[in-house]
């Protein structure tokens, strides 16, 4: 199931949630207000390389800059 982002258009809160491709046009309710009515929002593409490793070069074992 995809995670999609969404944010309350009344309390303005941000959440994600798995959604099935089916209902992902269905009203999703806020869990801080409960009220139904939040905007799907535009979300940044999570990458997985299939090797396994990180891609990133600027990060060391213990910690990374980016």
């Amino acid at each position: 199931m995809p995670l999609y982002e969404y944010r309350c258009k009344y309390c303005k809160n941000r959440f994600e949630t798995l959604r099935s491709l089916r209902d992902r046009d269905e009203d999703v309710e806020c869990p801080a207000c409960g009220k139904k009515g939040a905007i799907k929002e535009m979300s940044a593409p999570r990458v997985f390389t299939s090797s396994g490793g990180s891609s990133c070069t600027s990060c060391s074992s213990s910690s990374c800059s980016t």
